[in-house]
């Protein structure tokens, strides 16, 4: 996987599916559901995200329901990884099935140490992350079989191509 380098996107405890991509915003249409992330939040969030950026909260990241507009938002968004104490288990598999990173923070004070809009580097392969100010803060890493999920960019690009040959 390569680096992932972004803005700091700070949040808390308990951050819900509902509050990161209201239901208002469910669509087929792509740009509507891009447009709704964080909507319920602050509108003005959204507008200023860039490609890469990088979402941290406390414990409990993603609790409330499984459906996964929440993560096609973040996907949509271009988001290039979430850091958290803890992921609610769903969001956690379905942002991995979707090829987003999740990454847990191997120390729970190294919460602290991050601030809005800092920059950091985020390596995946090597469950660490680094500040612009040179601080390198440790994460767990993940298993095996999740780091190559996010390598493929989600799991379906793992499945075998089951379409007939033709001619066949």
């Amino acid at each position: 996987m390569t680096m992932i380098t972004g803005r700091v996107w700070l949040f808390g405890d308990d951050l819900n599916t509902d509050v990161i991509h209201p239901p208002q915003f469910f669509s087929l249409d792509e740009e509507k559901v891009r447009a709704g992330l964080f909507h319920g939040l602050d509108p003005g969030i959204q507008p200023r995200l860039r490609p890469g950026d990088v979402l941290v909260g406390g414990h409990n990241f993603g609790c409330g329901s499984s459906r996964e507009t929440s993560v096609r938002s973040l996907k949509l968004n271009g988001i290039g990884a979430l850091i958290a104490l803890d992921f609610a288990r769903i969001f956690f598999r379905n942002c991995t099935n979707n090829g987003i990173p999740c990454l847990t923070l191997a120390r729970a004070r190294d919460l602290q140490a991050l601030r809005p809009g800092q920059v950091v580097n985020v390596d995946p392969e090597q469950a660490r992350m680094t500040t612009e100010e040179g601080e390198e803060i440790p994460l767990d890493p993940p298993g095996g079989f999740v780091q190559r999920i996010w390598q493929a960019g989600g799991l379906l690009a793992l499945l075998p191509d089951s379409r007939p040959e033709r001619g066949a």
